[in-house]
């Protein structure tokens, strides 16, 4: 039996016997990148058996990675900064996995960042039997222990105007560092990640790299993936020159690489590498035409889904998507859209804010420019949803969400996704009815499409229910919408 204790009333008795002390006796130190053999005897005698080490993380540290190989039987890792963690009920950090090896990972972004300085480190065996290896009982378990570090120190030098391809590698915590020399007289100079599949953030520093945001002199932490960072050019303000150290990071998905783009520009417009706007594809079907025309919401308190009306880029979603934090309208709105069912949508757009109505949780909005602000090419048209009518529904009625839900990708942004359902019932609310559904619908699909087998716009997701596991989704049809708006999305569609 392992010997794990989680309650808080067993905590007392952990704190006071020995069982659950690990004898630690003599410490030994690991050196970075060099795996040291070791063996735990298994004597019964006071504590449990383990074996401890330490070993130092130094100033320009992002993260530590601590592996146990070659194990012989099932032990676990502890780790303690400062001192040994002889209860193991108050480490840091731990790994019980019942696999033989185990690995820790730790970095200044964990929930207990990495700090500098001593650590120490138990592998435990946590059984109150001894182990069996090819068939005998035996009394000592061989294992390997290495510790590695992964360094702020950057990995190439960008030359301003020129851009640089990066991958972020979970092995790296998603984490890296780039450098770029301002030359003296600069104003102002920009940051821009682009193609990319990642929400990617900056920091930027002089002296050293950031390894967080606390030790970032500038840092940009929006929800996009185009991520970018202006320094200077601010009134009065007078720019440091030199060399500066950027930190780009994924803090959200750590399972896979992600490539991105990085340019730094000297002075405050976007290059014309990453302006241009390219023309939206022609659908080659229904489908097709309803995945273009449903958007990814972006703005500075949150995402959630869109969908276009009109040729000219008027668009709906809910009111809670687009609102800031403050109750007023964020004050940067923009609109992603898929290129590709396979990947995340492309950031093109910045929207502004026609009209919202929050008693139903609704908004209106406008698409008026590029991602950077840059003018829309003359004569532009989007790809746009007809409004079905949604008074004619009845229960048992199929329909389907087109959306961009958080559950959607593994990555720390997600690629458009359908789920399907029937009208499970209605709901009055004020000047019209809500439709419940049984369809999935998750935090991200707000805003986005509810259609029929024609591909036509019955309503956007609004809201769920959950109630111990049992959910219940709830709609905001086309009848929902103001008067004024169906008028101006017919009238933009006449033109």
């Amino acid at each position: 039996m392992k010997l794990k204790i989680i309650l808080p009333v067993i905590c007392l008795f952990i704190f006071t016997s020995p069982l659950y002390a690990a004898k630690t006796g003599k410490t030994e130190e690991l050196a970075a990148g060099i795996p040291k053999t070791a063996s735990i005897e298994l004597a019964a005698d006071f504590g449990l058996p383990s074996k401890t080490f330490s070993f130092k993380v130094p100033k320009n540290a992002y993260g530590v990675r601590i592996t146990l190989s070659n194990s012989s039987a099932d032990l676990d890792l502890f780790i303690n900064h400062g001192s040994k963690p002889d209860e193991l009920s108050l480490v840091d950090f731990s790994s019980e996995e019942d696999d033989y090896n185990e690995s820790i990972f730790i970095t200044r972004q964990s929930e207990s960042p990495l700090e500098s300085g001593i650590y120490y480190v138990s592998a435990v065996y946590q059984y109150d039997y001894l182990p069996m290896i090819d068939g005998k009982r035996v009394e000592n378990i061989d294992f390997s222990i290495k510790y590695e570090v992964i360094t702020s120190e950057p990995e190439a030098v960008l030359r301003p105007g020129y851009a640089r391809s990066l991958v972020l590698k979970p092995e790296n915590g998603m984490f890296a560092v780039v450098s770029v020399d301002i030359p003296r007289g600069t104003a102002s100079f920009r940051i821009d990640v682009f193609d990319t599949d990642a929400d990617i953030d900056i920091f930027a520093s002089t002296k050293t790299a950031a390894k967080s945001r606390d030790e970032a002199m500038y840092a940009s932490e929006s929800m996009l993936g185009s991520e970018s960072l202006h320094i200077g050019g601010y009134s009065g303000s007078r720019l440091t020159t030199g060399r500066y150290y950027i930190s780009l990071i994924d803090q959200l998905a750590k399972e896979l690489p992600r490539e991105l783009s990085i340019i730094v520009t000297l002075g405050e417009d976007a290059p014309g590498k990453i302006t241009e706007i390219p023309r939206m594809p022609e659908p080659a079907d229904s489908f097709e035409s309803a995945v273009l025309s449903t958007i990814e919401v972006i703005s500075g308190n949150g995402k959630g889904s869109g969908c276009l009306l009109s040729r000219d880029g008027l668009f709906v979603t809910n009111w809670h998507v687009v609102r800031g934090a403050d109750g007023s309208p964020s004050d940067e709105i923009f609109a992603a859209v898929s290129l590709s069912v396979y990947n995340p949508p492309v950031e093109m757009f910045s929207a502004q804010l026609i009209d919202y109505n929050e008693e139903l949780d609704l908004a209106l909005l406008q698409i008026n420019a590029g991602r950077y602000g840059q003018s829309l090419p003359f004569g532009y048209d989007f790809p746009y949803y007809r409004l079905g009518d949604s008074a004619a529904l009845r229960i048992g009625q199929p329909l389907g969400i087109l959306g961009y839900p958080e559950v959607g990708g593994t990555g720390s942004r997600t690629s458009i996704t359908f789920t399907s359902g029937i009208v499970s019932g209605f709901e009055a609310a004020p000047g019209c009815s809500l439709i419940k559904t049984d369809a999935s619908i998750s935090s991200g699909n707000s805003g986005g499409a509810v259609i029929n087998a024609y591909y036509e716009l019955l309503g956007i997701p609004g809201y769920i229910m959950d109630i111990n596991n049992d959910k219940m989704g709830y709609i905001y049809p086309v009848t929902c919408f103001p008067e004024e708006w169906i008028d101006r999305i017919k009238l933009a569609n006449d033109r």
